[in-house]
This record gives C-alpha cells, sequence and structure tokens, in this order.
C-alpha cells in the first residue's frame, strides 16, 4: 500500500499595510519638502539670470555711453563750441538697441567775474570776523594779485574746458534703468591763443608801459593780457574754440 503525500508547506502569514508601503502623512510631508526644494531652486535660477542679464545690460550701455561721447566730441571738434549749454538726444536702433535711448548735455563753464570773486571774499570775511582794514595778511595780497591775471585764467576755463553729462535709459522688465558718466572735454590749442598760458605773446600784449592805475584798470576789464575778451563779456569765441586745429 503506498504512503500518503506529505502535507504542503504551510502559508506565511500576510503582511500588514503598515510593513509595506508609506503612509498618507508621510507621502504629504514627502512632497511638501520636493515643492520647498525646488522653489528655492527656481527662484535662486531666475535670479541669476536676471543678473546675467543686467550685467550684459550695464556692459552694453557702458560701452554705448562712451562711443556717444566721442562721437559728440568728434563732432564738436568740427563744428566748434558754443558759448552756452547744448542738448542731444537720440537712441541706439542703429547700433540693434533700440530700447535704449540716450541724453546728453554740454556744460558751458562760466566763471564769475572779479569783482563777484570780491563781494564773495568780503562776505566770508565779515562772517567770520576778519575784515580787520588794518590788517592785510598774505592771503589778501595773494587775492588782490589774482584780479591781475584772473582774466586770463577765466578766458582760459571758458575757452577750453567743456563738462559733459551723458545718461542712458532703458527698460528691464517692469524697472526703468539709467546709466550716466560724467566727463570733461579739454581744447589745448585754445591755450595757446591766450599769452601768458602757453601761447606766444606780441608786442600789441605788453601793456608794461602804462602806469600802475592803467594796468589794474584793463586787467579789471579783461583786455590787459592778450585783449581777449571771454564769451561772458561779449568776446568771440570761434578763435579759440575751433578744435578743428585749421
Amino acid at each position: 500500500m503506498p504512503g500518503r503525500p506529505p502535507p504542503p508547506p504551510p502559508r506565511p502569514a500576510p503582511q500588514t499595510l503598515g510593513q509595506t508601503g508609506f503612509t498618507l502623512l508621510e507621502v504629504l510631508i514627502a512632497l511638501a519638502i520636493l515643492a520647498v526644494s525646488l522653489s528655492s531652486l527656481m527662484n535662486s535660477q531666475m535670479n541669476s539670470m536676471a543678473a546675467t542679464s543686467y550685467a550684459r545690460d550695464i556692459t552694453a550701455v557702458a560701452l554705448l555711453a562712451e562711443r556717444q561721447i566721442v562721437e559728440l566730441e568728434f563732432k564738436h571738434r568740427e563744428e566748434g563750441w558754443v558759448s552756452s549749454d547744448v542738448e542731444f538726444e537720440g537712441d541706439f536702433s542703429d547700433e540693434g538697441y533700440d530700447d535704449i535711448d540716450w541724453l546728453c548735455t554740454v556744460h558751458f563753464i562760466e566763471l564769475p567775474e572779479y569783482n563777484q570773486l570780491i563781494e564773495s571774499k568780503e562776505g566770508a570775511d565779515e562772517a567770520s570776523g576778519a575784515s580787520d582794514d588794518n590788517m592785510v595778511d598774505a592771503g589778501d595780497q595773494a587775492f588782490g594779485a589774482l584780479g591781475l591775471v584772473w582774466p586770463i585764467v577765466k578766458a582760459a576755463i571758458e575757452n577750453s574746458i567743456r563738462k559733459v553729462d551723458c545718461t542712458l535709459s532703458w527698460e528691464q522688465g517692469t524697472i526703468e534703468q539709467e546709466f550716466t558718466i560724467q566727463t570733461f572735454w579739454t581744447d589745448p590749442t585754445a591755450l595757446q591763443n591766450l599769452p601768458g598760458a602757453g601761447g606766444e605773446f606780441s608786442d600789441e600784449d605788453d601793456d608794461s608801459g602804462a602806469s600802475e592805475e592803467g594796468t589794474s584798470g584793463s586787467s579789471a576789464t579783461g583786455t590787459g593780457s592778450g585783449g581777449m575778451l571771454p564769451p561772458s563779456r561779449g568776446g568771440s569765441s570761434s578763435g579759440g574754440l575751433n578744435m578743428g586745429g585749421n
């Protein structure tokens, strides 16, 4: 008689749900951490892109501003300087930056007259209590000597120096950006037309034979040295302001 077959092995006990997966709370916490991480990463990437875009724009704007100032200076060398403030404006559409506008102002540097300097000095002396008629210090003597050369200095600065402001504006998203550059133009050739400032001194410019009172009077009117009137006194500004070097 054949033997009975062996009984089958016992089935393993079924596992509970907590042993095979995550709970709903754990899944929600993991999703919250992932959302915060992705959000921070996205904000960091957007800030990096904005900084890169601003650096690119500011570099291009600086080069465009310098180029525009050089072009304006070359234009003024050909046409000559004027004794007033002049404004120029436009954009850089020809260079491929039609969203960037520029505004440049060429300032005429006008210095005060010598009598205005005297009034300012007297007011400062009165405010400081140093206005004693019986005391003349070295500073007062130097200030008096300044009156002899002030017409030359005034004409030299007004005829040979200009201050230039150039502002570029553009929009970056919803923010309007501005970039301003300032510089000075100089015309060395204008100084050569001034006696005592590097130019040639002729016999007509020599007032040494005049009396002391006459010399003082001519210096006060701005004609004692070189016979050159500054533009603010009706003098001609074309000879010393032409930068073309004709």
